[in-house]
Formats: C-alpha cells, sequence, structure tokens
C-alpha cells in the first residue's frame, strides 16, 4: 500500500513539474486582458427573476432595486451582492448604477416573478405562450411590465394588455438589441414559471385549519406543479432559439433553480415530506436545462446547493406559510447573500473554463490537458488515502 502511494505521489510532482514548463510559454498572454470578450458589444445581459434580480442579497438590496417596480427610477441597475453585479465586478465590467449611462457593459434585465412567457412577449415572440392567468392577472406584474416596456420595450413587444402587438417603444435600449449585440448572458427563468405559480395560486389558497381537505389540496398543487413544468418546458427553448439565431456567438450560461423547501415536513407535527415532492419538480427542471444546454452548446450551472435561509434554520412548510410579514416570506424562498455569491462563483468558472479552451491553441491545450490529468489524480489520490484511511480505523 505505502508502494503505492508512493507512486501516486511522485506521478503527480512529474505531472506538475511537467505542466509548469509551459508557464514561460503564456507570459506574454497573461498581460492581455483575459475577458476583453465579454466586453465587446453591450457586454452581459442577465436574464431572470427575482433570483437574477437579487432579492434578499445583501443588507441595502430594497434600495437597491427597481423603486416600487415603476417606470421613472434610471439609478437602479445594480444591486450590488446579486449575481450578476458579482460576475460583472469579477470580468472588470462597467457596471455604473444609472440606466441610462449605455457604456454600461452590465445590463439586468430581471424582476420579481419574471416568466419565460413574460420574457418572449417583451421581445415580441408570437409564440402561443400567453400567460394569461399570471402575468396579466396581478397588478404586481403589470406594473412591472408596463416598467420594463418603457424602459426596454420594441415596436414588436405585446402592450400590456397582452393581446395587442407594437408596444411602446423603449427609451434606453430595446431588448431585442441587448440581446442582439450582448457578449455574455445568463439565463435564469423557472422558478416564477412553476414553483412560484403554483405557490401564489396553491399554495396561498391552501386553508391549513381545514384538515379533512388538506391531503386533497396538496395534492392538486402537485399535480399544478407538474401541469407547468410542460408548460415551461415547451416555452424555455423558445427563448434558446430567438438567441441562438441572433446572436450565435454569444457565451450563453444556464443558471438553473432551486428548492427553497427541500426535505421540509409540512408541519412540526408530521413528517409528511412535502419538500422532498417539491424536489421531483426542480431536479426534472434541472435535468431538463441540463439537456437544453447540451443541445444549444451553452454553459449549465448547478444552483440546487446554494444556501438558503432553510439551510441556515430549519422549519417546516406549514411555519414559512404562517410567515405574515411579505418581506420575509420572501427572503425564506431566496438564496441568502452566501447563496448569491455561490451562485456568482459558478458562473465565473463556467465562463473562465469556456474562455480557457475557447483561447486554448498550441501549447496552452498541453497545459490544459496536464491539468485536466492531475485534477484527475488528484482526486484518485484522495479517495485511495480515505479508503485507506478507512481500513486502518
Amino acid at each position: 500500500m505505502k508502494r503505492f502511494t508512493k507512486t501516486i505521489a511522485l506521478i503527480l510532482a512529474a505531472l506538475m513539474t511537467a505542466s509548469l514548463l509551459f508557464v514561460p510559454a503564456f507570459a506574454d498572454d497573461a498581460q492581455e486582458d483575459p475577458y476583453a470578450k465579454l466586453k465587446e458589444g453591450v457586454g452581459y445581459v442577465a436574464i431572470g427573476d427575482s433570483f437574477t434580480r437579487g432579492y434578499g442579497a445583501g443588507e441595502n438590496w430594497q434600495d437597491e432595486i427597481y423603486l416600487n417596480d415603476s417606470y421613472g427610477n434610471f439609478n437602479c441597475r445594480n444591486v450590488a451582492a446579486s449575481y450578476p453585479n458579482l460576475v460583472a465586478n469579477k470580468f472588470g465590467l462597467n457596471t455604473p448604477d444609472d440606466l441610462r449611462d449605455t457604456s454600461a457593459k452590465l445590463w439586468p434585465l430581471a424582476h420579481d416573478a419574471v416568466s419565460v412567457a413574460y420574457m418572449l412577449d417583451l421581445l415580441g415572440i408570437d409564440d402561443g405562450y400567453r400567460d394569461d392567468e399570471f402575468t396579466y392577472q396581478d397588478g404586481s406584474m403589470l406594473s412591472r411590465y408596463a416598467a420594463d416596456l418603457q424602459y426596454f420595450g420594441d415596436p414588436l413587444s405585446y402592450t400590456i394588455d397582452g393581446q395587442a402587438k407594437y408596444g411602446q417603444t423603449g427609451e434606453i435600449m430595446s431588448v431585442r438589441d441587448m440581446l442582439k449585440n450582448a457578449s455574455l448572458i445568463t439565463i435564469g427563468l423557472g422558478q416564477t414559471d412553476v414553483i412560484y405559480k403554483a405557490q401564489i395560486l396553491g399554495f396561498n389558497k391552501l386553508d391549513l385549519s381545514d384538515t379533512a381537505n388538506l391531503p386533497a389540496g396538496v395534492v392538486n398543487i402537485i399535480k399544478m406543479l407538474y401541469n407547468y413544468f410542460d408548460y415551461w418546458k415547451g416555452a424555455y427553448p423558445l427563448l434558446l432559439d430567438y438567441i441562438k439565431e441572433n446572436n450565435p456567438d454569444a457565451k450563453v450560461v444556464i443558471v438553473g433553480t432551486l428548492n427553497p423547501i427541500k426535505n421540509m415536513p409540512f408541519n412540526d407535527d408530521s413528517m409528511i415530506p412535502l419538500g422532498s415532492a417539491i424536489n421531483l419538480i426542480t431536479d426534472s427542471m434541472n435535468a431538463q436545462m441540463k439537456q437544453f444546454a447540451l443541445r444549444y452548446g451553452y454553459m449549465y450551472v448547478d444552483i440546487s446547493d446554494v444556501e438558503t435561509p432553510t439551510v441556515v434554520t430549519p422549519m417546516s412548510v406549514s411555519h414559512i406559510l404562517a410567515i405574515e410579514d411579505p418581506i420575509e416570506f420572501g427572503l425564506v424562498a431566496h438564496p441568502t447573500t452566501k447563496g448569491y455569491a455561490q451562485i456568482a462563483e459558478r458562473v465565473i468558472s463556467a465562463v473562465e473554463k469556456d474562455l480557457a479552451k475557447e483561447s486554448a491553441t498550441g501549447l496552452e491545450k498541453v497545459k490544459l490537458f496536464f491539468a485536466s490529468i492531475i485534477d484527475w489524480f488528484k482526486t484518485l489520490f484522495a479517495k485511495f488515502s480515505s479508503f485507506i484511511t478507512n481500513i486502518g480505523g
């Protein structure tokens, strides 16, 4: 055993030494901006819902989000601890707060409760995916869509009544122009389409005191989740089709989703794993997103295990539903500040790996090959060491 361990260590040392031989060859390249490509065109467009906007990200998130989701607050580009802002800062992208500053290289096209159908309407894509049940029946959603039309609308956008085309042209920049000229695009859509709609139209209408009809109510919510999942699965690729057709060179990252009530019991006295039932849906959504990423040649980032308030403080579903303060209630369903930082780290890692592969030529490819072999041997060595330790114990 000791001889095998020594052999692995020697192999690792040899590979690391060999990879270091190539470092001088890239000294000149290191002087160049490794993120220059991400600054071309309008730069980075972050599409998404409240996860992308940064609900609960940092202490000042409420002040940094669009003022009452209404038109007129131009000083509203950044939520400092949101993952798009963290990603932009890492890549050295220009992020002024004022939306009218078109030198910016970060455009967060995100609001609370934005769905795929919402985005398709803003783009003016006549697809048949009309979200009349939700987007155009809720007062807060109407105000958000009105603001987006005025900021980023296009003559082809659907008007606020959800019926006719040719909405008002945006004052800042057309969402179509954004997507056509973006170098980096992240897409964080799905939570609203499936989970949030089931919460608003199902969970929030449950009578927790009606124990006789509660099981039937829960079953109905599960059915709603699957119906919404099918709807989302049909609409999502239409957005990807538009991006692929109009901006085939953009780097696109599909950001997965999470279950904020993962593995939670329904209430403190019951061990019914209602949270686990939701896992089935979010797992299916993430698996579908991975498939979309493979189909379109895009990157996928898994966020299913990032930190949320329910990870820090375990609680039951009934306890969450009993929270009366809407802000506190909303925070439970979103990542913590640490969770948003974890999402940013994963997006940054995915993009950096993609940039490295794209620019690698000649000796650089050899270096990347050695690096991958080293990682593999490190993993093997760690597993072997753990195995030996367990045997010894």
